[in-house]
C-alpha cells in the first residue's frame, strides 16, 4: 500500500511538471501562445482525478487499520462517481475530456468500492437493507448517468435533450456529494482520527485544477450568459461542488484540532 501511494504521489507531481515543462517550452519556441497554454488545462481533469485517487488510498489505508469512517458515506460517494462515469462516455463521443479521465474514475470506483467492502468486513456497520439499498441506488445511478450520457452524444445542441439530461444529472450528482459530505461529519464530529489530513488537502487541490479546466472552458465559450446556461450543469457540478468540499474541509479541520486538545 505504501508503495502504491508513492507512484502515485509521484505521478501527478510528475504529470503536472511535464504539463508546466511543455508550457514553458512550447511559449520560449513560438509553438504555443497564451491560448494555447491555457488550452492544455484540458488534461488538468486527469491529473485532478490522480489526486483524487492518491488521496482515496489514504483513506482507504486507514479503513484497513479498523479506523472509524462513515461507510454510508463511502457508498453515496460511490454512487456519485459512478453517476459521473456515465456522463463522462458521453463527454467523451464528443471529445470533451481526454480518454484517461475516464478511465481513472473507473480505477477511483474500484478503490471506494475496495472502502466499501473492507469496512463492511471490519464492523458490519451496515444492514442488509442498508446494502441492497445502496447497491439499487448505486446501479439506478450510473444507469441515469449512460442514458445521459448517451442523449448528450447524440443531441449536441446547445440547449437540447442532451443538454437537458446532462445538466439534470450533474447536479443530481452534486447533490448527493452533499448527502456523503454529511455523513461523513456526522463520524467526523464524534472522531476525525480515521479521516487522513491528505485525503482532504489533496481533494482541495484536485479541486483547484478542475476549477482552472472549468475556467478554461467558459472562457473559450464567451462566460457570457449563453455560455453560463450552456454549461450550466458542470458550472454547478464544479462550483458547488468544489464549495461543498471546501466547507467540509474546513469542518474537518475544526473537528481534527477540537478532537486534539
Amino acid at each position: 500500500m505504501e508503495r502504491l501511494k508513492r507512484i502515485l504521489e509521484t505521478s501527478y507531481w510528475l504529470a503536472l511538471l511535464s504539463l508546466a515543462t511543455y508550457a514553458f517550452t512550447a511559449k520560449l519556441t513560438n509553438v504555443l501562445d497564451l491560448a494555447g497554454i491555457f488550452h492544455l488545462a484540458y488534461y488538468l481533469p486527469a491529473i485532478a482525478m490522480l489526486l483524487v485517487i492518491s488521496g482515496h488510498i489514504d483513506l482507504l489505508s486507514s479503513i484497513q487499520k479498523n479506523s472509524v469512517v462513515n461507510l454510508k458515506a463511502r457508498i453515496y460517494d460511490f454512487t456519485h462517481w459512478m453517476m459521473l462515469i456515465g456522463i463522462n462516455i458521453g463527454a467523451r463521443m464528443t471529445d470533451g475530456v481526454t480518454i484517461w479521465w475516464f478511465v481513472l474514475k473507473l480505477i477511483l470506483l474500484a478503490i471506494i468500492g475496495w472502502q466499501i467492502g473492507i469496512g463492511i468486513k471490519n464492523r458490519l456497520r451496515l444492514t442488509m437493507n442498508d446494502r441492497i439499498a445502496g447497491t439499487i441506488f448505486a446501479v439506478s445511478s450510473f444507469l441515469v448517468g449512460l442514458i445521459a450520457g448517451y442523449i448528450r452524444s447524440i443531441d449536441q445542441t446547445p440547449l437540447g435533450w442532451g443538454w437537458a439530461m446532462e445538466t439534470s444529472t450533474a447536479v443530481i450528482a452534486t447533490l448527493i456529494v452533499f448527502k456523503w459530505i454529511q455523513h461523513d461529519i456526522k463520524t467526523i464530529s464524534e472522531c476525525a482520527i480515521g479521516y487522513p489530513r491528505k485525503f482532504f488537502l489533496k481533494g482541495i487541490f484536485g479541486n483547484f485544477l478542475v476549477f482552472w479546466f472549468w475556467l478554461h472552458i467558459m472562457v473559450n465559450s464567451g462566460f457570457d450568459g449563453m455560455s453560463w446556461l450552456r454549461y450550466f450543469g458542470l458550472s454547478f457540478n464544479v462550483l458547488i461542488g468544489n464549495l461543498l468540499f471546501f466547507i467540509y474541509w474546513l469542518i474537518y479541520e475544526y473537528h481534527r484540532k477540537k478532537q486534539q486538545k
